[in-house]
């Protein structure tokens, strides 16, 4: 089994055409069904965007057929897609070669998708499927957990090597001593790729810190 997380540009998912009038927005998604494409995506969290402005601009994105539902937060959105009919092909193409969807969010520079694959077989039709439609796409982390269901709180080399980095240079001191942009700088990787690098080494320590345990 393979953990890969990919960032493809927008085109080869959804969304361009918005993130073209609102280059500020960060989209994440929520509920995301691994084979079920009726299901795969259908909720989004936006920020850093006008959200009036926003609610237009999504309407008439070519890749959205229709806004269900939207609830708005402190400084967040909630959005509720009914996909298009090509977005929903691409996404059976991703998963018709048993990829799972397990995160997904996007930026103007383009989504950060974390793919689960049964085999390495499977990886390389995946790429294949991208290449074949002229996407680009650069894979940014690629994990063979050894227990990959009890694989909680374990790190990944670049996360552990990142967290380590950020201690040490006291970037979680208050006030920070180095920016983000500059430990990026250090770790030979973008601003964008380091916050979620530390974000998901950071949610996997709270979740081992944090599961239930069994009672004997």
């Amino acid at each position: 089994m393979l953990i890969a997380t990919f960032r493809l540009e927008l085109d080869a998912l959804a969304l361009a055409e918005t993130f073209e009038h609102h280059p500020s927005l960060e989209i994440e998604a929520e509920r995301i069904a691994a084979h079920d494409i009726e299901w795969t995506m259908p909720c989004l969290w936006a920020a850093n965007a006008d959200f009036e402005a926003l609610d237009g601009t999504l309407a008439n994105d070519s890749s959205v057929d229709a806004i269900v539902e939207t609830a708005t937060f402190d400084g967040e959105k909630y959005y509720q897609i009914d996909w298009s009919d090509d977005v929903e092909k691409r996404i059976n193409a991703y998963v018709d070669h048993e990829g799972s969807i397990l995160s997904a969010k996007a930026t103007s520079d383009g989504w950060q998708v974390r793919f689960r694959f049964v085999s390495r077989d499977q990886f390389d039709a995946f790429r294949d499927v991208l290449a074949e439609e002229g996407h680009s796409f650069r894979l940014l982390e690629l994990v063979q957990p050894d227990e990959p269901r009890h694989s909680v709180g374990s790190l990944t080399p670049t996360q552990r090597e990142a967290l380590c980095a950020a201690r040490e240079r006291g970037y979680y001191s208050v006030p920070r001593d180095i920016s983000t942009r500059e430990l990026a700088a250090e770790l030979d990787m973008s601003h964008q790729n380091l916050s979620e690098v530390l974000r998901r080494a950071t949610e996997t320590l709270i979740e081992a810190t944090l599961q239930p345990t069994t009672a004997d």
